[in-house]
């Protein structure tokens, strides 16, 4: 093993000084690690329980969002709706139109209306409900419930149920969007003078929230369905007038068939609606009832005044930390038992530790080492006041070997420059491939004299064999330089590199001298051709 492999092990070893300092207590040794294997499974436990927590929490979030989002689209188009509405309306306002519909009195309970299970026979959809006498104005009105009819009727999907609804402000009546056998309701006029009735219509809104084009109601208990329902509702104008609201309502219980919950989640789970403005909870679905243990909150604004709150039992979670508990003593027994066993094979761990610093092609190192152990070979001959020197080289005419045979040709050629260096350089020499067809050598204890006298035997070595079987031959540049004392590395490959390229610019010559010298089978001493530092 050369130094500098020495070095990079060394500096990666820490299992060494631990052993060390603890080998001559097996008890204390044990004993450490049996603290740490606790260690490690309480803080298993504290990060799958914080991870489940989280995770938990983000997907109930997004099932609340869900929830939102399925509600913000009914009102989307509920809004969308009440502008179709409001031009119709502003459209037939001055016109004498006949009513498409018979619409009858029912005395026995003093309201007007169609489609309550008496004088059904008309081709609207919807049930039409409204106090004491029809008046001549309502006639216009059934071709707004015409065309209400046939926007209700557009195909929607939806996992939550919900239902439509036009009011009439001027004219005291409900439109409903579907044939609803309401004979024993009489409480429209009921409603229509009733405190809800006069806090939900529109013009009793901020003007922010009819700017958006619809709002949504407390929740609250329906007249016609006895349920609670939360509403949206958006105004409909008669030029700046609101005359009405088409609304559509969702029964609370139905939000949950919006969102999507395993079993075990669901039952330990309360989900309701929270009114800010009343501090009232309104409950949608109740998975648990035991209070001791403390519940994790989640939750989402469906508006201003209305929030949908989720509390997850931590009961769900103590579940989980048992599982992991029992996972996690199986991982460290796994763990031990394998930390035993792989030990023999640390010199695996040696070589991707060397790996890690080796060009994959040439098998030098590569320039992560000038960064790291060359550092300190650096300082160590500056302690011993030895010099350290550099050779910087490239190959000549590279990119005309790759142009004209190919890569693979040119990968031959590097490989053969790095087996010539191998070959020739001293165990302690750290020959570096920096990239391309540029390399480098550090000499350690090695002045500039003997530099130039290495780089002159490499010149001649690389260039005196073929290297593949197009009998072609691959000539390198060479600089040197002695790096100074308080010198950096980097500060000393540039002059080596301006070396380099001084020299290139005889390359030409230096081939000439080359195969003369091969020519006349001198080998007994090395060529020396006209360089500078």
């Amino acid at each position: 093993m050369s130094k500098i492999e020495h070095h990079i092990l060394q500096k990666n070893d820490s299992e060494r000084k631990f052993n060390h300092f603890f080998c001559k207590n097996k008890i204390v040794k044990k004993t450490i690690i049996i603290l740490c294997n606790i260690l490690i499974l309480i803080g298993l436990v504290t990060i799958g329980i914080r991870n489940d927590v989280h995770e938990t929490k983000l997907y109930v979030q997004e099932n609340l969002n869900q929830i939102k989002k399925a509600m913000n689209t009914l009102a989307f188009r509920n809004q969308r709706y009440a502008s179709t509405v409001t031009k119709a309306i502003n459209e037939l306002k001055n016109q004498q139109l006949q009513a498409l519909v018979t619409i009858h009195y029912y005395p026995q309970l003093k309201e007007f209306g169609f489609n309550r299970g008496i004088y059904s026979d008309n081709l609207l959809n919807g049930t039409l409900l409204g106090p004491g006498q029809p008046n001549e104005y309502i006639q216009n009105d059934t071709h707004i419930f015409a065309l209400l009819d046939d926007l209700w009727a557009e195909q929607q999907h939806h996992a939550i149920t919900y239902n439509y609804y036009y009011i009439s402000h001027a004219l005291e009546y409900f439109y409903l969007s579907s044939k609803s056998n309401a004979i024993n309701f009489n409480a429209t006029k009921k409603f229509f003078s009733s405190p809800k009735y006069q806090d939900q219509r529109s013009e009793s809104q901020p003007v922010t929230s009819l700017y958006n084009g619809f709002y949504y109601t407390a929740p609250y208990l329906d007249f016609f369905s006895n349920r609670m329902v939360i509403t949206i509702k958006s105004p409909v104008y008669n030029k700046d007038q609101v005359i009405g609201d088409i609304g559509v309502d969702i029964p609370v219980k139905s939000l949950l068939s919006s969102i999507t919950l395993p079993n075990k989640l669901k039952s330990s789970l309360n989900l309701y609606l929270y009114d800010v403005n009343k501090k009232k909870r309104i409950d949608i679905f109740k998975g648990y009832n035991h209070t001791l243990l403390p519940s994790i909150q989640v939750y989402t604004r469906l508006s201003n005044n209305i929030l949908i709150h989720a509390n997850i039992s931590s009961a769900f979670f103590i579940s989980f930390a048992i599982q992991i508990i029992t996972f996690g003593v199986l991982i460290l027994i796994a763990l031990n038992y394998m930390n035993a066993t792989l030990r023999k094979y640390k010199y695996q761990k040696q070589y991707y530790q060397l790996e890690a610093y080796t060009d994959q092609l040439t098998g030098l190192f590569n320039r992560r080492v000038l960064d790291t152990v060359i550092q300190e070979t650096l300082e160590e001959n500056r302690k011993i006041n030895k010099p350290i020197s550099i050779i910087v080289f490239d190959a000549n005419d590279f990119k005309t070997i790759n142009d004209t045979y190919g890569h693979d040709i040119g990968d031959l050629a590097l490989k053969h420059i790095s087996s010539t260096i191998s070959d020739i350089t001293r165990d302690s020499d750290i020959c570096i491939r920096l990239g391309g067809d540029e390399f480098c050598i550090i000499l350690p204890n090695a002045d500039l004299e003997q530099a130039l006298l290495m780089a002159d035997r490499l010149e001649l070595a690389i260039f005196s064999s073929y290297f593949c079987h197009y009998h072609i031959k691959v000539a390198i540049s060479t600089g040197c330089t002695v790096i100074k004392a308080n010198e950096n590395l980097h500060d000393a490959l540039i002059r080596a590199d301006k070396a380099l390229y001084q020299n290139k610019k005889n390359k030409s010559e230096n081939r000439k001298a080359l195969q003369q010298q091969l020519k006349n089978y001198v080998f007994k001493s090395p060529p020396s051709f006209s360089k500078k530092e």
